[in-house]
């Protein structure tokens, strides 16, 4: 992704500068129209929504609206970082901290952090601003950040009567280019020894008009510096060429909503995986119901068979379950000991071995109480046995008298409790 840099300038310019990357091919089919001129008023701002669509926002803001500065912190105090600077630099900063923002980098060699901050209101007005006007902003940087720093040299970018430095040591600061000459004069005197011998330190000076530059070396100090002058076309665009790590001020309350955050994919795939089980469960749930549906059919047809056994001749009525469930409970009808099931469960255990006495039919008249069982035994030994059994669990028993029948004999026992 190309990436689309703007220059707001400070709080009392009208106008805003932008600059682009000219990643995409002429003839690429995601090229997008640019506009003719490089600066803008800041009240049309929206006319380069379509122009950021498709590309980074960097907006930069001017080092005249940022305090900047640097701290010095033990690594321990990480935690505590961003509420201890403020009061740090309290009495460097002519607003009230409470209505700054601070924007911590990252620690350098010397183990010092640059410190960046803003009005807060001025800073949300800014970002409110571009959200107007549909230009989501990625990055915000200083200019000051933006200036490329080298081993044992000064960079030096005039601007607007702006002096943007870095010294050899990578420090960063500014002025006003009347003011350079005694400030970096005091700086050198502050930072050498006694001993030292006087070294012309190099220095790269861009520039945009000579007039500026001949300001600038007016009143540099003499002997102390090696100034290499370059004048080029544009201040801005040598900046946008910077390859100085980004220092964003979108940090804590302002800092961007990233969309594809751990949590949020977490969440994503948990909602995949939720959605999976609950698309398989339905097919499970589905193919439950159609088995379920199959058995009932089956289950149908198969009672159907056994009231055709259990009441042969007697139609099926339209709701057997409940006339069952009559029957079930006339059939349970008596007492305790008296009631059919009980007495059927007792004498029905009394049959030892039915090759030698089974039953060939059961009945039961639930006004008497008294269950009716013809019998058929092996021999007639057998059948009393059976019935003084019955007798010794405290059954009444009534026996016809016994009829041979085949091999055996056969009889009924009217049982009472």
């Amino acid at each position: 992704m190309s990436k689309l840099t703007v220059f707001w300038g400070d709080k009392s310019s009208n106008k805003f500068y932008w600059q682009v990357e000219q990643h995409l091919s002429a003839h690429s089919s995601m090229a997008l129209p640019e506009l003719e001129s490089h600066e803008i008023l800041k009240a049309d701002l929206a006319c380069i929504a379509d122009m950021a669509a498709k590309r980074k926002v960097e907006l930069v803001l001017s080092c005249r609206d940022i305090h900047s500065n640097q701290v010095d912190l033990p690594g321990k105090a990480q935690r505590h970082m961003r509420k201890a600077v403020p009061y740090i630099i309290e009495e460097q900063v002519s607003e009230p901290v409470d209505q700054l923002f601070f924007a911590l980098g990252e620690r350098s060699a010397d183990g010092k952090i640059p410190v960046r901050a803003v009005n807060q209101g001025y800073l949300q007005s800014i970002l409110d601003s571009f959200e107007s006007a549909e230009v989501k902003v990625d990055c915000v940087r200083v200019d000051l950040d933006m200036v490329e720093s080298r081993d044992d040299e000064y960079q030096i970018v005039l601007f607007d009567n702006q002096v943007l430095a870095v010294d050899d040591k990578g420090n960063r600061w500014s002025c006003h280019v009347d003011d350079f000459g005694w400030l970096v004069q005091k700086q050198i005197e502050e930072n050498s020894e006694e001993d030292d011998l006087p070294v012309a330190i190099p220095m790269t000076v861009l520039s945009e008009n000579d007039e500026l530059r001949y300001q600038f070396e007016s009143q540099l100090p003499a002997g102390r510096f090696a100034p290499d002058y370059q004048l080029v076309d544009s201040i801005m665009a040598s900046l946008f060429a910077s390859n100085e790590t980004i220092f964003t001020l979108l940090q804590g309350e302002f800092e961007l909503k990233v969309e594809n955050s751990p949590l949020k994919s977490m969440l994503q795939k948990l909602g995949t995986l939720a959605a999976i089980l609950l698309v398989a469960n339905l097919v499970y749930m589905g193919s439950q119901t159609i088995t379920l549906k199959s058995q009932f059919s089956q289950l149908t047809k198969e009672r159907a068979a056994l009231w055709k056994q259990a009441f042969p001749g007697r139609k099926m009525p339209s709701s057997p379950d409940r006339t069952l469930r009559s029957f079930l409970k006339t059939a349970g009808g008596g007492n305790g000991d008296s009631s059919f099931l009980t007495m059927l469960d007792s004498i029905s255990g009394k049959f030892k071995d039915l090759k030698q006495l089974y039953p060939t039919n059961i009945s039961y008249n639930a006004k008497r109480n008294e269950l009716r069982v013809d019998l058929i035994a092996r021999d007639l030994p057998v059948l009393n046995q059976y019935r003084d059994d019955l007798k010794k669990s405290g059954f009444q028993v009534d026996m016809s008298s016994a009829n041979q029948r085949g091999d055996g004999y056969s009889s009924r026992l009217i049982v009472r409790k």
